[in-house]
């Protein structure tokens, strides 16, 4: 039994082996964590385990914490990658990590999915808890198992990839072009050419070119990769190096240009409209896989439906192909 106490706290009173068995009480500041706890007991007491308060006491702060002083800030985006994780464990209530179980988060989840967050969103959040306790674990620090390891992803959409057409580049460079930033016009042209995320082509350095290639070191992956590049164009965009910030004013170019794209793929079409026009133009998927820094060509493969004869073996080694 779970009631409110007249001093505000929660106070779970139960016997789990039933009537005139050990009885179990505790209070807490919030009824969900008083839900939690006695959920705790109960499926403790079904697995034939005691409540034993000398339990490791550590919350979910305290093991984002400790992972990110012994791995998490050795990572490209440890920083944030920790402000996302504090956010979410705030969220969650904080609850002690032995009473944090799989069902909470999926209950958790479903709440946020109510609120209209995304499941992609909520995937990432899963792997970024779950990769906390993985991390511990191996390396010692935490001694249980993974509450979110069997806990199954959500299902999601693939996301469509949006690709500009050659008349909607066109419309774009010209708007790049009549910009009042001076970079917006080398950057995107940069990004389109070679296939580059926005910040690599934003970010590049003087040092990155040499006769005809650029160079890629600040990447995603942490892997530099180098990229051919037509003469003229290496000419005229190193002469206009290095480049100012211009995220604002290619927005802008894509508005004035009459371009919709999806939800969060605004300067990310530049690299998408590479590597669709890449691979209908009869490019080899291996070698955009290296050219757009994949380690896992499933990510390449979003693009092979594009390939001119694609799939056209179904046609030509199908059971009713004769002669």
């Amino acid at each position: 039994m779970i009631r409110k106490l007249p001093s505000g706290r929660w106070q779970v009173d139960i016997q789990p082996g039933g009537r005139g068995q050990k009885r179990v009480r505790k209070s807490f500041d919030s009824k969900p964590e008083a839900l939690r706890y006695e959920r705790w007991v109960l499926n403790k007491h079904e697995a034939g385990e005691d409540w034993n308060p000398k339990h490791d006491k550590r919350t979910l702060q305290d093991l984002v914490k400790l992972w990110y002083v012994h791995h998490g800030h050795a990572l490209k985006d440890g920083e944030s990658r920790k402000r996302k994780l504090n956010s979410l464990v705030e969220r969650l209530g904080n609850p002690r990590v032995s009473h944090f179980t799989s069902g909470d988060f999926a209950a958790y989840r479903l709440a946020r999915l109510q609120e209209g967050l995304s499941a992609n969103t909520l995937n990432h959040e899963q792997a970024y808890l779950s990769a906390v306790f993985n991390e511990l674990n191996r390396q010692g620090h935490w001694k249980g198992e993974n509450p979110l390891s069997k806990l199954r992803k959500l299902k999601t959409d693939e996301t469509e990839l949006a690709f500009l057409d050659r008349g909607q580049i066109t419309r774009l460079l010209e708007e790049c072009k009549a910009s009042s930033n001076p970079s917006l016009y080398h950057v995107t042209r940069l990004a389109l050419a070679t296939g580059a995320r926005w910040s690599e082509a934003e970010k590049v350095k003087p040092a990155a070119f040499t006769p005809y290639r650029v160079t890629y070191t600040a990447t995603k992956s942490g892997k530099s990769r180098s990229v051919p590049m037509d003469k003229k164009l290496y000419e005229e965009i190193t002469e206009n190096l290095p480049f100012q910030s211009c995220y604002s004013a290619f927005r802008e170019a894509i508005d004035r240009a009459g371009i919709k794209l999806p939800k969060g793929q605004l300067t990310h079409v530049c690299r998408h409209t590479f590597a669709s026009h890449f691979i209908m133009n009869g490019g080899h998927i291996l070698t955009l896989q290296k050219v757009l820094g994949h380690s896992d060509l499933k990510l390449t493969m979003r693009y092979a439906h594009l390939a001119p004869d694609f799939l056209n073996e179904v046609i030509d080694r199908g059971p009713l192909t004769f002669g």
